[in-house]
């Protein structure tokens, strides 16, 4: 089968692109000739037996869906209500060429089931079949065994770009308050990084004990995964809502559920109790 990905940009710190790769080589792996591109010409799309879009809202995934034969789009919660809050006034005004182009796709591919939720609420009752993928096996992820507890002073790591949605500060100031907690024990240390890759990716999940995401809308996680993979522990939310999924990983990830829609000081006060 020839299979074609469309992206937005394929730069490695795009979410929506790593996901993309990693579908890439299990197709390959299965047999199929996959290719990849941002923009593709008419006769591209035309001949591909599949066109896989990845993320949404922009000409080049409008110009795929009008020409893929068969598309499978991959929005990657580009229709969380958080996110289409964000910007919403713009996201009003694209929104029917957003809808006419996604009711074009053979099928929607959703990251976790509280995502295939989204999807239908946004589309309505002409929504495509939409089908739920587990992301999670591109990983090692743990099981059962309990996870060590992290030795004092926790070293927590926020990996990823500075971002409204992301909940950065809140974070930030969870640290702060916990810092300043004589309860708390002290010693807390956050390193915020943002477009590290390679070796020096690798010394900062080095450095850290805890991984911490404090997201309010994220597409599905890749570094919960790439924390738990490496046996490090995990503070994340319900913006990332597949990893709410009762699992435990051996004991290493917290959940706080209630996060996204909170007041700023519920959040707050979630993160502080979660570093305690």
């Amino acid at each position: 089968m020839k299979i074609l990905h469309i992206c937005a940009g394929w730069q490695p710190w795009n979410g929506a692109a790593n996901i993309a790769r990693m579908v890439m080589r299990e197709q390959e792996s299965s047999g199929h000739s996959v290719s990849s591109a941002v923009w593709a010409g008419i006769g591209a799309l035309r001949s591909a037996d599949e066109v896989w879009i990845h993320c949404g809202w922009l000409p080049c995934l409008w110009w795929a869906a009008l020409w893929g034969r068969r598309v499978r789009w991959m929005p990657e919660a580009c229709y969380d209500p958080v996110r289409l809050s964000y910007h919403a006034w713009k996201k009003r005004l694209a929104g029917p060429f957003e809808r006419f182009f996604l009711r074009r796709a053979s099928s929607i591919v959703a990251t976790c089931a509280a995502e295939a939720d989204w999807i239908r609420a946004y589309l309505g009752r002409r929504c495509p079949p939409v089908e739920v993928t587990d992301i999670k096996r591109f990983f090692k992820l743990p099981a059962s065994a309990p996870a060590a507890a992290p030795v004092r002073p926790r070293r927590l790591l926020y990996l990823g770009r500075r971002h409204p949605l992301k909940g950065l500060e809140f974070l930030e100031k969870a640290v702060e308050l916990a810092n300043a907690d004589a309860s708390a024990g002290g010693g807390v240390e956050l390193q915020v990084v943002s477009g590290a890759f390679g070796e020096e990716k690798e010394r900062v999940w080095d450095w850290c004990d805890t991984l911490v995401l404090p997201t309010l809308s994220d597409n599905f996680g890749l570094v919960v995964a790439e924390a738990l993979e490496r046996g490090k522990r995990v503070v994340t939310t319900d913006g990332a809502p597949a990893w709410g999924d009762g699992g435990t990983y051996g004991g290493r990830i917290v959940y706080l559920a209630g996060f996204r829609d909170g007041t700023p000081g519920r959040r707050v006060e979630m993160l502080r109790s979660a570093l305690a």
